[in-house]
């Protein structure tokens, strides 16, 4: 992808092909907080894993085909989380986050990784 900063006025161009649908893995967002999109259109999910000390804030399952059983981070539960502070899910351990019932679509996950 070709890059261009030549205006003087700080702004960036960005030419060449862009990702489009299908992209899956934590997902580039300021500060501690993160978001992971997991794709269950290509067969098996990509593995993520969550850092130690992670807090998942909302897992949001709006974009998937059939229903999301269990969501674990290592041995954690963290269904649970649902956007409202009183249900964020701290995982002290990290781990592999783990999606089970979706056939296809994503499954967004929100945290905040540990400082």
């Amino acid at each position: 992808m070709g890059f261009e900063s030549n205006t003087g006025l700080g702004v960036d161009n960005h030419y060449g092909p862009r990702p489009v649908g299908g992209t899956q893995g934590v997902i580039g967002t300021e500060g501690m907080k993160n978001e992971v999109s997991v794709n269950f259109d290509y067969g098996s999910p990509m593995k993520v894993t969550l850092p130690a000390g992670s807090v998942v804030t909302q897992i949001v399952e709006e974009f998937n085909t059939g229903a999301v059983s269990a969501v674990t981070v290592g041995a954690v539960d963290v269904a649970a989380a649902d956007g409202t502070e009183a249900t964020y899910v701290a995982t002290p351990l990290g781990g592999d986050l783990t999606i089970t019932g979706p056939t296809a679509g994503s499954v967004q996950v929100y945290y905040i990784k540990a400082l």
